[in-house]
């Protein structure tokens, strides 16, 4: 346990720093540019510049959390206890998962039409460009999941293997997060969510499986921002969701750890 919290706030103190020396480049940035244009010190309009720096500084953050998770061995991208033929099986079946999920996510939370002009922003530029998004998006999203399935996730298990409490407090705390940084509306599919993926890891223990979750959620999510939906996909969503999550587990129990 006290791993996991060692790990937690490893990664919290890497995104300080790197968020500290982001704020640092958008000043000297704004600043540089005003010289530039030879106009008033704070007059450079500096959205574009957040916006783009601010994705830098994220890319950088990414990086250097991958290196120093992986340098150290706190975390790795081993390909787990499912076999290879399995593997594609439960790939295959998260497909229908996560389009399920994003589904209900766009049923129940639509953040082009968010009140926080930063997010409607940031999604239409999502939108907009995905070739550039989506490899952006997947780094992050397999960033975290290698900190905080490979990672956190793995110690506490490993001090405590009760997947039974373990997985709902861990979905339990990532969904309020979820929740708490964007729309309490988020919070039945974010933990819906953490609870697929904390079980495909307790079964793999591999974060492979898991970000592919995540990428294909992103994918969906991409496709279908924008598209009027309307409200009877929701038991379409759940159709996708609840046999997938079957076959899932089905196909991974037979290679899950012993207690």
């Amino acid at each position: 346990m006290k791993k996991a919290l060692m790990y937690l706030l490893l990664a919290l103190g890497i995104c300080l720093i790197m968020a500290f020396i982001g704020g640092a480049l958008v000043g000297f940035v704004s600043g540089f540019m005003d010289g530039y244009n030879e106009s008033v010190a704070g007059t450079t309009d500096s959205k574009d510049i957040l916006i783009s720096s601010g994705m830098v500084v994220v890319l950088l953050a990414c990086v250097v959390l991958q290196i120093v998770f992986l340098h150290f061995r706190y975390a790795s991208y081993d390909a787990g206890c499912i076999p290879k033929a399995q593997r594609w099986k439960v790939i295959a079946w998260l497909i229908p998962a996560m389009v399920g999920l994003t589904l209900i996510y766009l049923l129940m939370y639509n953040p082009l039409a968010d009140s926080n002009e930063t997010t409607r922003s940031s999604y239409f530029w999502i939108k907009e460009h995905p070739f550039i998004s989506l490899p952006y998006l997947i780094l992050i999203e397999a960033t975290g999941d290698l900190i905080l399935f490979g990672a956190v996730l793995r110690e506490i298990l490993q001090w405590k293997h009760y997947p039974q409490i373990v997985l709902p407090v861990f979905a339990a705390v990532l969904s309020f997060s979820s929740g708490l940084f964007s729309s309490t509306m988020l919070f039945v599919p974010a933990f819906l969510l953490a609870m697929l993926e904390g079980y495909i890891y307790e079964y793999s223990r591999s974060v492979i499986p898991v970000i592919i979750a995540d990428a294909i959620f992103w994918v969906a999510m991409v496709g279908l921002l924008g598209v009027s939906i309307p409200g009877w996909c929701f038991f379409v969503g759940c159709v996708l969701i609840i046999p997938s999550t079957y076959f899932i587990i089905h196909t991974m129990e037979p290679y899950k750890p012993i207690d």
